[in-house]
């Protein structure tokens, strides 16, 4: 009777393993898409103050090194997936 106890054990130990690994690595998915997403909407507001007051050069360069890589790594992401 004890091994089979022993077996219910180490399964209900491998669900929750399981099932903790899952949550974590949902977790950081969405932390992550998160701070993309503020990354992003952060910028491209700054891009568009710059817009806003006439000044393209700033605009395009704020939009090109620091709005354009985040929306990339987010496509890169999910085609990945």
């Amino acid at each position: 009777m004890m091994p089979a106890i022993g077996n219910a054990v180490d399964s209900v130990r491998r669900t929750v393993s399981t099932v903790t690994t899952r949550v974590v690595e949902v977790a950081t998915t969405l932390l992550a898409g998160l701070a993309l997403a503020g990354w992003s909407l952060f910028w491209s507001r700054v891009g568009r103050m710059h817009y806003a007051q006439g000044d393209l050069v700033s605009a395009a360069f704020t939009t090109a090194v620091f709005v354009l890589p985040a929306i990339g790594a987010v496509l890169w992401y999910v085609a990945r997936s």
